[in-house]
């Protein structure tokens, strides 16, 4: 297996640039996530977020998706149509509100769905291999933890930036 090395700006800054470090890994992940998911799947990483949230989690609206994920509604937009294209989700209107559509796997998705999580499965088990269960453990209590205060400090700009 070759080796490729870590992005030159893995070092900048020492500890405090640890962020920076955070953002690019994810974006790492991302990447192999992209490439697996279209060899194996044909899915994109934002098709892959739209259909595991609402097998996860049951039907969601496209801003419930845009929400979990942080992510921009264009690319909620453009995956929850291919996905519909190929039969893997449908949307029906809401019962709840008359304006608002709900997005839920089909039979295929749902398919889908669980035969890429062995594969997702699998590939965080090898990335995380060096890691001891008290490892994995600290380390998801650290992320916690910056995940939070980056909340608190996003909530702090909103009540700032609100007249």
């Amino acid at each position: 297996m070759n080796a490729m090395a870590l992005p030159v700006t893995w070092s900048l800054l020492g500890e405090y640039f640890i962020p920076h470090r955070m953002q690019m890994l994810a974006r790492m992940i991302d990447r192999e996530t992209g490439r697996e998911l279209q060899a194996k799947f044909n899915l994109s990483v934002a098709d892959w977020r739209v259909l595991g949230l609402t097998n996860t989690f049951g039907s969601a609206s496209a801003a419930e998706i845009c929400n979990a994920f942080e992510i921009d509604r264009a690319e909620v937009s453009r995956a929850v149509a291919r996905l519909i294209k190929v039969g893997l989700i449908e949307r029906d209107k809401d019962p709840h509100h008359r304006s608002k559509k709900q997005i839920s796997p089909t039979e295929k998705g749902k398919a889908i769905f669980e035969r890429a999580v062995e594969l997702r499965r699998a590939y965080f088990q090898k990335i995380m291999q060096d890691l001891s269960s008290e490892d994995v453990k600290a380390f998801d209590q650290m992320l916690r933890n910056i995940a939070l205060r980056v909340d608190e400090f996003r909530q702090e700009s909103d009540e700032q930036s609100t007249p």
